[in-house]
């Protein structure tokens, strides 16, 4: 048997190909050829004769990955892979559920609410239940929802665990929202791995099935699975244990959503006698990043540890850029990158920063240089509003139980039906426990309803049923297109905006498009199938590394991606860590990871900048990112573009004499000294007599005008005048 596909690995790739037996947990450094190995173990198994396609099951997190993942191994098989699953989590729950979602009480046409149906399902619950909304607004209780079906706590279990008021009541909605789903037969997001292990621990016989089945199981970034991920894999795994994770927990990111690091962390306790390999040899970049990234990240404690090493120069120092303001950044690192562009495509740059509020002062000054440039994070293509409308009323055909997109398009197009009707209406089908759609059809006996609303109503219903008739013997793209065309779209969205409207058109026209490109493509081309996959589409599917654009998104967002150069700005601490994270040690090394994945998106050159002030809560002072001093000086080039020089650069507080009385604007993160033996700089630990102990955050100013940014537990951030302030130095 020839065995080509092992003649590319290094010692470490082949070893963590080969060994195809019982737990493995491959530890895959930035850069390291996590996919090369994951491929080639696919390829392996099924060369080597120990499964066919159908008994190997690899799961990642986005669309694109596994889409990339199963054509490079259908290259290496020569296309021998029917049967294979390669998909998300998501992809592979909704997969399933489709098939035996009977077993738990839905039928198999199902509809999947993505986050603002599943928001708009709140809302109901929180009226219907007469709390008030801005108490209970539907973004707080959708996150504590969100998260107890992550941690696997059905309604029932998180009223038993609720305490105090909130929470008390938040079970209540909890408990009508779940209800609500399971009357419209509707999963939302979370729910398509939540059911899926409910239903694998209540049905032996499927779950048996499944790990007969499924003899060979790969998961990608380990480090980012939750709970519930981690007990559908513990369901799926059989007697054999032949479960391979490949991860780095120094790219863990994803905590605030649900993402727990001790998975990878603990995997040898979970699978006793795992085997671990670690992948060392970095193919991306120069010796220069993988030093610098390498040092901030040792500053954590919750890792395994790895040594980086490469075969690639050392190439450039990495570059830092100081200025005076978020305007000033922007117009620094449009300048560097116009001068990159003489040895790279702007295809192969990227702005990346902390939040998506940052990319507004970059937006501007491209626009100036008329640089083109695609921003990821916005609204992605299944998200705008005509996208949207044409989805729900494909949901409602393929699901009369759909309240919730049975709401969204009633009346639009608009035809003269009010909130009041649409109220009335949805409270006659709850009295009668059906849905609203088929509330429609029993119009007479709903009393609340004038004669003109039950018209107009009967009007709708005449419009949608011809279509829920033919659903099931027309192609998906005739079908949108007849609905589109009876609903007057075109016409309606170039009437209400002549200048956006022609754009609104052309997007209905790429989503027909799709349809017609699922048909074509699927072996099961239908209206449900359809549904489900745009459903599970999220914004960096629709990455175009082909497009000669620079890229801007945030932090988050770059993970997996990587880049000739990147520009990663607003390194201020408060913003890049973020303020809150200042205080929690968890939250300070998932910031220092983030910091760790965006510099290793670059592969030759890595730029960083931060401004001084920023006018993001008024003018402040601002000081350098405690991970900017994590780095080793020798690796930093300094360029700095403020009009205020300090006398003290960056990283000047890692050795210094210690003057008496004197002290320098905090802009640059140098320290003030007080009342001679008490040194007050950003790290402090200070007592307060009213707001007790804190932590300094910024300083700014000098002597009689020194004002302090504190942060003080269970108090929050304050200002204060230190001349005033009483502050007592105590660490």
């Amino acid at each position: 048997m020839k065995q080509e596909y092992l003649d590319n690995l290094n010692p470490k790739q082949k070893e963590a190909v080969t060994a195809t037996e019982g737990p493995l947990l491959i530890i895959a450094g930035a850069g390291s050829g996590k996919t090369r190995v994951l491929t080639s173990r696919v390829a392996h198994i099924l060369k080597s004769g120990l499964a066919e396609p159908f008994n190997i099951m690899a799961v990642t997190f986005t669309n694109k990955a596994a889409r990339e993942m199963k054509e490079r191994i259908e290259s290496l098989l020569e296309g021998n892979t029917y049967g294979l699953t390669v998909s998300t989590f998501h992809s592979f729950c909704a997969m399933l559920l489709r098939r035996e979602a009977p077993a738990i009480g839905y039928p198999t046409n199902f509809v999947i609410y993505d986050e603002d149906d599943a928001k708009a399902l709140v809302k109901n619950c929180i009226d219907q239940l007469g709390l008030s909304r801005t108490q209970f607004t539907f973004q707080s209780v959708r996150r504590k929802i969100s998260s107890a079906k992550n941690k696997m706590e059905n309604a029932a279990t998180f009223a038993q665990k609720a305490s105090g008021y909130f929470e008390t009541r938040t079970a209540e909605i909890y408990q009508m929202y779940e209800r609500r789903l399971t009357e419209c037969y509707a999963f939302d997001f979370d729910d398509l791995i939540f059911q899926a292990v409910r239903l694998l621990k209540e049905n032996e016989n499927i779950r048996l099935n499944y790990q007969n089945k499924l003899k060979y199981i790969l998961v990608d970034e380990y480090q980012d699975t939750n709970h519930s991920q981690y007990s559908l894999l513990k369901f799926l795994i059989g007697p054999h244990h032949n479960i391979c994770v490949v991860g780095d927990e120094d790219q863990s990111i994803y905590r605030w959503r649900g993402a727990d690091i001790s998975n990878i962390l603990n995997f040898e306790k979970d699978f006793p006698g795992a085997k671990v390999i670690k992948l060392e040899q970095n193919y991306r970049s120069t010796r220069t990043i993988l030093e610098a990234a390498s040092a901030v990240i040792a500053n954590n404690e919750a890792r395994k540890g790895k040594i980086l090493w490469t075969e690639i120069d050392q190439g450039d120092p990495v570059r830092l850029i100081l200025n005076d303001t978020a305007s000033d950044e922007a117009k620094s690192i449009i300048d560097a990158i116009e001068s990159c562009r003489q040895k790279y495509m702007l295809k192969d740059m990227a702005i990346l920063y902390r939040t998506n509020a940052q990319s507004r002062a970059f937006e501007e000054h491209l626009r100036r240089h008329n640089l083109p440039y695609q921003i990821f994070g916005s609204v992605s293509f299944y998200q705008r509003k005509e996208i949207k409308d044409v989805i729900a009323y494909l949901k409602l055909l393929a699901n009369g139980k759909d309240d919730i997109s049975f709401q969204r398009i009633v009346n639009y197009p608009k035809r003269g039906i009010g909130e009041t009707s649409i109220v009335h209406l949805r409270e006659f089908a709850a009295q009668k426990n059906i849905s609203i759609l088929e509330a429609c059809g029993r119009l007479e006996e709903c009393d609340q309803l004038g004669s003109r609303p039950k018209t107009l109503l009967a009007k709708f219903i005449d419009l949608v049923e011809p279509f829920i008739e033919q659903k099931n013997f027309v192609d998906i793209g005739t079908l949108i297109q007849q609905l589109v065309d009876k609903l007057g779209l075109p016409e309606i969205l170039i009437e209400e905006d002549p200048v956006m409207g022609q754009s609104r058109v052309e997007n209905i026209d790429e989503f027909i498009a799709a349809a017609v490109e699922f048909a074509a493509s699927s072996t099961e081309p239908t209206l449900d199938n359809f549904l489900a996959e745009i459903s599970l589409y999220t914004d960096l599917d629709k990455y175009d590394e082909i497009e000669d654009k620079l890229s801007l998104m945030t932090l988050h967002s770059a993970k997996g991606l990587e880049f000739m150069a990147i520009f990663m700005v607003g390194l201020e601490d408060g913003l890049f860590p973020l303020g809150r994270a200042i205080e929690d040690p968890l939250e300070l090394e998932e910031e220092r990871r983030l910091f760790y994945v965006g510099a290793t998106r670059a592969k030759r050159n890595l730029f960083l900048s931060m401004a001084a002030s920023r006018g993001r809560y008024g003018e402040m002072g601002a000081i350098p990112s405690r991970f900017i001093k994590e780095l080793p000086p020798g690796l930093v080039e300094t360029s700095d573009n403020r009009h205020y020089q300090p006398e003290r650069s960056y990283n000047s507080y890692q050795s210094r004499p210690k003057p008496v009385q004197s002290g320098t604007s905090a802009k640059s993160g140098v320290y003030y000294e007080y009342e001679e033996e008490e040194i007050l700089r950003p790290g402090c630990i200070v007592q307060h007599p009213t707001f007790g102990r804190g932590k300094v955050t910024g300083v700014e100013g000098a002597g009689e005008s020194l004002r302090l940014d504190i942060y003080f537990t269970g108090v929050g951030q304050k200002r204060i005048m230190a001349k005033f302030a009483r502050l007592k130095v105590v660490g």
